[in-house]
Formats: C-alpha cells, sequence, structure tokens
C-alpha cells in the first residue's frame, strides 16, 4: 500500500506559486493573518485525513492477514463497525488500534535515517495538535502548550515525514508476523 500524496503536492506548489518563494514572510492579508495561511493550514489538515485513511488501509490489510475468518465480507464489516472509527492518526490512536490485533506498540523499532521511534510519535502528535486546532477553529496553534507559527516549510518538512513514513509503515507493521 503506498501513500499518495499529490493533492498535498498541490497545495504547496500554489502555496509556493502565491509567495513567489521571496524570503522572508509572506505580507499579511487581513489583519494578523498572513497572505497564504490557510493554504498551509488546508495541507495540515489534508495531510492527517491522508494519513488517517493510510493508516486504516494498513490495519485493514493486517487485520485480515491475522484473522483470515475476516474475509468473508460480512464479517469484516461487522468487525470494523465493533471497533469504531480510529480517529485522527496520533501517535496514541494508532498504537491502540494495532493493539486490538495484538501488536503491544507498533512503533518499537520502527525508524528511518535521521529520524527515530521518539521523533516519529513527536511529529504524528504534532500534527495531530495542529489539525485539531485548525479543525476546531483556533487562530493560534499550538504545540505542547506553545504558540506555534505554521510556515510553509515547516508543512513541506511534515508532508516528506509522511512519505517517509509512508514508505516504512507497512513492511515495519508486517514484521510483526
Amino acid at each position: 500500500m503506498t501513500i499518495n500524496l499529490h493533492y498535498i503536492d498541490e497545495l504547496i506548489s500554489v502555496r509556493r506559486t502565491l509567495h513567489g518563494g521571496q524570503r522572508g514572510a509572506p505580507p499579511l492579508a487581513s489583519g494578523q493573518i498572513r497572505q497564504g495561511e490557510s493554504l498551509n493550514r488546508s495541507c495540515i489538515v489534508l495531510l492527517s485525513a491522508i494519513l488517517q485513511v493510510f493508516v486504516e488501509g494498513v490495519f485493514e490489510r493486517e487485520s485480515k492477514h491475522t484473522f483470515s475468518r475476516l474475509l468473508a465480507p460480512t464479517v469484516w464489516d461487522s468487525y470494523w463497525k465493533q471497533i469504531g472509527r480510529p480517529g485522527n492518526p496520533s501517535d496514541e490512536n494508532i498504537k491502540k488500534l494495532f493493539l486490538r490485533i495484538g501488536i503491544p506498540d507498533v512503533f518499537v523499532g520502527l525508524s528511518w535515517q535521521g529520524t527515530n521511534t521518539t521523533k516519529i510519535k513527536q511529529n504524528l502528535k504534532l500534527l495531530n495538535e495542529l489539525r485539531n486546532g485548525i479543525a476546531h477553529g483556533r487562530s493560534v496553534l499550538r504545540s505542547n502548550n506553545r504558540r506555534y507559527g505554521l510556515t510553509l516549510a515547516e508543512v513541506v518538512r511534515l508532508r516528506d515525514f509522511a512519505e517517509h513514513f509512508g514508505q516504512r509503515f507497512e513492511h515495519h507493521v508486517q514484521s510483526f508476523r
């Protein structure tokens, strides 16, 4: 299973075009809101949704492998309704989701160059905090109870994190078999 970041890439491209790649902060569009901020926020909400669908897909495939009886469509439908929606792709929600199929901590051993397990969990937590702040209409975003300035560079960093996560996560989950 692959993660499709096409829509994020398109929004990032539009955002770059808007600012023209100039140095410094974009001009104020209205009051204290910077030009392009809505695109940055849109990227975060969309990235969270894409990761949620990706993680759910990996979980579905691994559940069907773990519990072969789930292959009957009516059984799978009953199972999926029973477990409920796993929620946003925070590290805790992902961990709880995979615990349902006997993986105590799905993040153990997941890492790549420059990104250890702790950093993976921190990035997922950050993405979830930002998504929640945006989705709940907060004008000031916060992470770890501190004001957080969402820049295009940070959007790109989180996009790249999601790409690396998507390239490794399903194979990592399969390693628990």
